[in-house]
């Protein structure tokens, strides 16, 4: 048996990744019900490219790996939701049409809870996974935190998705039993993810410093 505090992070992981991935994904199928076909209209795949190869001392947005999901090689089937994690989903429903509209705070801040809105439902997801991915190492939540982080993300969950899916997963995500078995799989599961975060920040920095060594290098031939 695990202690209540490390069942509460669990339990949390659980509803982020199993219950609000999947009501996320139905959200984004209502508006993206072909995706390759979005995909693959040319002021769609511009809008991704520029993201993925952006002029120099631009943020780059996608890296190899997710554009490799979206743009797969031939012979692969096609793209879906299912491929897609949070990550990915977002910067879709940022980018191509129908933009979604964001949170005044941005997606990258917990909106204020007044806020209800399908932008702000979706950041309070992703704030409380990466909130989820920090705070791995230890594996504990004490009971106030995770009454407000259920509270906070049984909401937003609803509000995106309040299909009778979402509330059998729902319910699941209350009274499933936590032994230990399902604990080492949701510990892998976020330790993987944050490996992911890792290796993602780690490109970042590398592809800033491509840039910047082109830039010299192009200063230099002018000179």
């Amino acid at each position: 048996m695990v202690s209540k505090e490390v069942e509460n992070f669990l339990r949390v992981v659980f509803l982020n990744y199993r219950v609000a991935t999947g009501a996320l994904k139905r959200f984004f199928d209502k508006l993206h019900p072909n995706l390759q076909a979005d995909l693959n209209i040319p002021g769609n795949k511009a809008i991704l490219q520029q993201l993925y190869t952006p002029p120099p001392r631009i943020k780059r947005v996608l890296y190899q790996g997710q554009w490799h999901i979206l743009y797969p090689s031939a012979g692969v089937p096609a793209v879906t939701s299912a491929d897609l994690d949070l990550t990915l989903i977002v910067c879709l429903l940022r980018n191509i049409p129908p933009v979604l509209a964001g949170p005044a705070t941005g997606f990258d801040i917990l909106p204020p809870p007044h806020d209800k809105s399908d932008g702000a439902n979706i950041a309070r997801l992703k704030y409380y996974k990466n909130f989820l991915v920090s705070h791995s190492k230890d594996g504990t939540l004490p009971n106030a935190d995770f009454v407000r982080i259920w509270s906070e993300s049984e909401q937003a969950i609803k509000g995106l998705d309040n299909s009778q899916a979402t509330a059998v997963s729902l319910k699941d995500a209350e009274t499933k039993v936590l032994d230990n078995s399902m604990a080492k799989l949701l510990s892998t599961q976020i330790q993987l993810d944050k490996k992911v975060s890792y290796f993602e920040e780690e490109l970042k920095q590398i592809s800033i410093l491509i840039d910047k060594d082109v830039q010299e290098k192009k200063q230099l031939k002018n000179r």
